[in-house]
């Protein structure tokens, strides 16, 4: 192996432990008491490399809200290809309610929203890093679908956000305000088909197939 492969891949290495720490500690004893030389301690690296790869722990803290709210499905690439309409937006609902289901994520608000009255920057680092990039990945799907006049949409901004919102009305706020409440596959099956037809029912051009 190359040495700057090499390197680049320690790196990447050392990031993810920093990573997998800071989540670690902010669960654990909270954003406000945890500490960049904590997460060094924690991951198995010096404070300087911490410091390396995040200036803040409001930086370390983004990143980690990037890392979550990555995607996989290559939404151009889709609509390139003339992908069934039905099927992009299938597969990006349940995208967004396996996302949603990670015991994680909702740990992670509840940190937010316990924390967010002192430091209102966590939620601007879920939205700015996490939500505002995966609602703009949306946007440019729907823009293109409706360009292609498969889609009749005034308002691409708004019609993301019914189409998610459709989704983690039921899927995530029940469960994250009754914590012993169960969604099952089945559950989630059903709310991200009706997601997806109520969508077309309100956006789908009539005149062209989706």
């Amino acid at each position: 192996m190359p040495i700057e492969e090499y390197r680049k891949n320690v790196a990447e290495q050392k990031r993810q432990a920093i990573l997998d720490a800071a989540i670690e500690n902010f669960l654990a004893i909270g954003y406000e008491r945890t500490t960049l030389e904590m997460v060094a301690k924690s991951a198995g690296v010096s404070t300087a490399t911490v410091y390396k790869h995040f200036s803040t722990k409001r930086a370390l803290f983004g990143s980690i809200m990037e890392h979550i709210w990555e995607t996989g499905i290559d939404l151009s690439d889709s609509v390139e290809q003339g992908t069934d309409s039905v099927a992009i937006l299938t597969a990006i609902g349940h995208e967004y309610a396996q996302l949603l289901r990670q015991p994680l994520v909702e740990a992670l608000f509840r940190v937010i929203i316990a924390e967010a009255p002192r430091f209102p920057e966590l939620g601007e680092e879920l939205y700015y890093r996490g939500k505002e990039p995966y609602l703009k990945r949306l946007h440019t799907y729907l823009q293109k679908e409706s360009e292609l006049k498969r889609f009749q949409i005034d308002d691409i901004p708004l019609a993301a956000r019914q189409f998610l919102g459709m989704i983690n009305d039921v899927i995530f706020w029940p469960r994250f305000l009754v914590m012993n409440l169960e969604i099952s596959e089945e559950d989630v099956e059903h709310v991200v088909s009706g997601a997806v037809q109520t969508f077309l029912a309100r956006y789908k051009n009539k005149r062209k197939k989706a």
